[in-house]
């Protein structure tokens, strides 16, 4: 303890804020990602179980019969419901783009782009404004929060602009989410390829087949 306040005594007031700053987005962050981590074990633990739906039927009806095969059909039914399941993302951005030249067509400007033009509705910070940062235990940390150049507006004429942005974004992640099932199911199929066919001697002993019954030996034939 005498360390840790020695450690403080020595600190600052911009450095003990700086500190502070840092552990708070240090935080965030940590929040952020395990969410992120959360959501994508559920989404591959509900899509392995999807593949082993897909597979079921065909497997106990021994439509396949040996690892290639099965990984052969599962890679084909998983293609298609992949190009099913993409044709969503890809449809939902075209309406995006369809909104961008309908929009740049009738303003006679085909230089709008809705990804500048979302800055509108987020606050902007001074990144190098002099004396920003300081160095604490050899690292550059915020000393304070920055200066705000631009805070939140909303214009109307820049609506398009929001409207493909935010579509955009959703066709985006809806496919990044569609790609992760593609290859959560793909690795159940091929965990399933090894576990299904394969043949165990793991607890088996050799003379439960052998069944000899006791009692009095046969009688000698004539």
């Amino acid at each position: 303890m005498s360390l840790f306040a020695a450690a403080s005594g020595a600190m600052s007031d911009a450095d003990r804020r700086a500190l502070i700053i840092f552990l708070i987005i240090a935080v965030i962050v940590f929040i952020i990602i395990a969410l992120i981590g959360f959501a994508v074990r559920k989404t591959m633990a509900f899509q392995m179980k999807r593949a082993d739906n897909m597979m079921y039927n065909v497997t106990v009806a021994h439509v396949v019969n040996s690892p290639k095969e099965f990984k052969r059909f599962g890679k084909k039914k998983n293609n298609r419901l992949f190009y099913r399941q993409s044709l969503i993302p890809f449809l939902i951005a075209v309406v995006g783009l369809v909104i961008w030249v309908i929009t740049c067509a009738a303003t006679d400007n085909w230089g709008i782009n809705p990804f500048h033009d979302i800055s509108d509705l987020f606050f902007a910070y001074d990144w190098e404004e002099e004396g920003l940062f300081v160095n604490v235990f050899g690292l550059s940390l915020l000393s304070r929060w920055p200066s705000v150049t631009h805070t939140p507006e909303f214009l109307v004429e820049h609506i398009p602009s929001y409207l493909c942005f935010i579509i955009w974004i959703v066709a985006i992640v809806y496919y990044a989410v569609v790609c992760q099932a593609y290859l959560s199911r793909h690795v159940m199929i091929l965990r399933r390829a090894r576990t299904v066919f394969e043949k165990s001697l793991e607890d088996y002993k050799a003379t439960r087949d052998i069944q000899v019954k006791g009692g009095e030996p046969p009688p000698p034939s004539d």
